[in-house]
């Protein structure tokens, strides 16, 4: 009788223990994954910040000019300055003021309730939750530090005309009325209790405790921003949106949802510090560390992959490259993921997941040591790598390196994992 070669034996072995470990992914995983998917308030979350992400971007891309990274002397720098702070104070200062009237109408939209009228009670709830015109320091929570806060209001609001719609607790005028007209009037009582609650509310606190609630909940949240920018918490992130996707789960939307707030938070603090010339910078796990470290080529870091099927015996990998080329230069792999396929092949399942965590660590402790720039500014996803880590960072060539560094090791790290999985395909191919 022959016998298979222990080599054989060895490779059959392991790949029926990912098999295994794709089947427990999979029970795990996919139910909590399916809950949070279908969650109506991170789905509201999701929206507010794809909603604001232009304002946002526009107001990174004044970073370079209104704080350069080297000198500009000159009377037309100086002059030019003035008329930029407009532009970026007016998109990432109001930038929790755009997230409460996202979060609000999404919210209400899934709720089906009138979603603009939504919208604007949720600005309106949130602008007398952080005190506007009250004191000085309201200001401060129109940008970056009230994002939690414009979250809690806009969903406290749109909950009160919800239970107020359900209940019946509105005016009703005849259906001959304007449906505009009708929904105003619905919507009178509902208004009345959000704004006077949370001036009551607001009113008690400041009483007892020389505070109001948006200052509370920023006191009470700074332990979990803090915990959220570590390499445990990137980690952690990485790797369930990572699982999730290798089971057909779209992770990212997910992790994104959640880490949204606090990217957006350690965004705004990081400009902040610097325009005061403050180094280095506090933060590192911000969304432009997400998206060009550990995303190059898409979720996966699979970009090598396409170079690699560009030049493989199989045909369906070679076709397979050809089309997910162009898309992976933008981060877009789909074509990728599932045309090798990538998801729940238990070929792909270690590299799929180890890549990026391997690059995160050692993008995480260079930034660390401060051989790599901190993040300054958002881009759009889809900018290719390398120029969208060097843009975020103010224009840092050593992210850009790093960048490449990371393409380099996806590179050394998928190669052995694509080699049997072409020599699988062009022996299927052979037959």
């Amino acid at each position: 009788m022959i016998q298979a070669p222990p080599s054989d034996i060895r490779f059959a072995m392991n790949i029926q223990f990912m098999n295994v470990a794709v089947t427990l992914i999979e029970q795990r995983v996919t139910p909590f994954a399916n809950l949070l998917t279908r969650s109506q308030h991170i789905t509201a979350m999701r929206d507010s910040f794809a909603l604001a992400m232009p304002f946002v971007i526009v107001g990174s891309l004044m970073v370079p000019l209104i704080f350069p990274p080297f000198a500009i002397s000159g009377a037309w720098y100086l002059a030019i300055r003035p008329m930029l702070l407009p532009t970026f104070e007016l998109t990432i200062g109001l930038i929790a003021l755009i997230i409460a009237f996202g979060a609000s109408a999404s919210l209400g939209k899934q709720y089906q309730l009138p979603e603009r009228l939504s919208g604007l009670t949720g600005c309106l709830a949130f602008l007398v939750f952080i005190g506007f015109k009250e004191s000085a320091g309201s200001n401060l929570f129109l940008g970056g530090m009230g994002i939690f806060s414009a979250l809690i209001s806009s969903f406290y609001s749109v909950e009160v005309i919800r239970l107020f719609y359900r209940k019946g607790w509105c005016i009703r005028l005849p259906d001959e009325v304007p449906i505009m007209t009708r929904n105003g009037f619905q919507l009178l009582a509902p208004l009345l209790v959000i704004m006077l609650s949370i001036t009551v509310v607001n009113a008690g606190l400041k009483l007892h405790t020389g505070m109001i609630l948006p200052e509370l909940i920023s006191e009470a949240l700074r332990p979990l921003i803090i915990a959220s920018d570590t390499l445990t918490a990137l980690l952690i992130s990485l790797l369930i949106c990572n699982l999730l996707w290798f089971i057909g789960i779209h992770g990212a939307l997910i992790i994104t949802g959640i880490m949204n707030p606090f990217w957006m938070t350690y965004l705004f603090e990081n400009q902040q510090a610097l325009a005061n010339s403050i180094t280095p910078l506090p933060h590192i796990y911000l969304q432009g560390f997400w998206d060009f470290y550990l995303l190059i080529g898409g979720i996966g870091s699979t970009l090598p992959l396409v170079f690699m099927a560009l030049r493989s015996r199989s045909r369906q990998l070679k076709s397979v490259g050809k089309i997910g080329l162009i898309p992976s230069l933008f981060n877009i792999n789909e074509p990728i993921l599932f045309g090798f396929p990538i998801i729940l092949n238990p070929l792909f399942l270690i590299p799929f997941i180890g890549v990026p965590m391997i690059n995160a660590c050692i993008a995480w402790y260079l930034t660390h040591l401060g051989v790599l720039d901190r993040a300054v500014a958002m881009l759009p996803w889809s900018m290719p790598a390398p120029l969208g880590a060097a843009w975020t960072a103010n224009g840092s060539w050593k992210n850009m390196f790093m960048c490449l560094f990371a393409f380099f090791n996806a590179w050394m790290i998928y190669r052995p994992f694509f080699k049997v999985y072409e020599r699988q395909l062009a022996e299927s191919e052979a037959r």
